[in-house]
């Protein structure tokens, strides 16, 4: 399945996901970068297994310049989540400006073959607010 497949395709709720961990570093240089660091897991809560095949990363600054990164295989794997299986994925994305939205959905394939891709995991505005000790 390609990641590349119109919005048009039927959205499908059949994983549970979570953003077990969000963290904002900032690394000091002579051109500052933010890198949001992230953990999340997933939870087949539905009936039916599912494949997943892709992903679509939508990342914004506060300067207002988006990125889309659509790409294929959830970090080098196309795992299968059996009803009532977990999976779990750690990483991370820059940016040259502070960001301000961080959105998530991944394609896949339902037990039947047919495709879907899944609501948007957003990641909470306070996963870019800079901690001061």
């Amino acid at each position: 399945m390609s990641t590349e497949a119109p919005t048009t395709l039927p959205e499908r709720d059949y994983l549970q996901m979570r953003l077990a961990i969000a963290a904002l570093q900032l690394n000091r240089g002579a051109a500052p970068s933010y890198r949001v660091i992230f953990r999340i897991a997933l939870l087949n809560d539905s009936r039916v297994s599912v494949r997943l095949h892709g992903r679509k990363w939508t990342l914004r600054d506060r300067s207002g310049a988006t990125r889309i990164i659509e790409a294929e295989r959830v970090f080098n794997q196309y795992p299968v989540l059996m009803p009532g299986c977990a999976f779990s994925f750690s990483g991370f994305h820059d940016f040259s400006q502070p960001p301000s939205s961080v959105t998530l959905r991944l394609f896949g394939s339902d037990q039947a073959h047919s495709p879907f891709i899944t609501p948007p995991l957003v990641f909470d505005r306070r996963c870019f607010q800079m901690r001061r000790s």
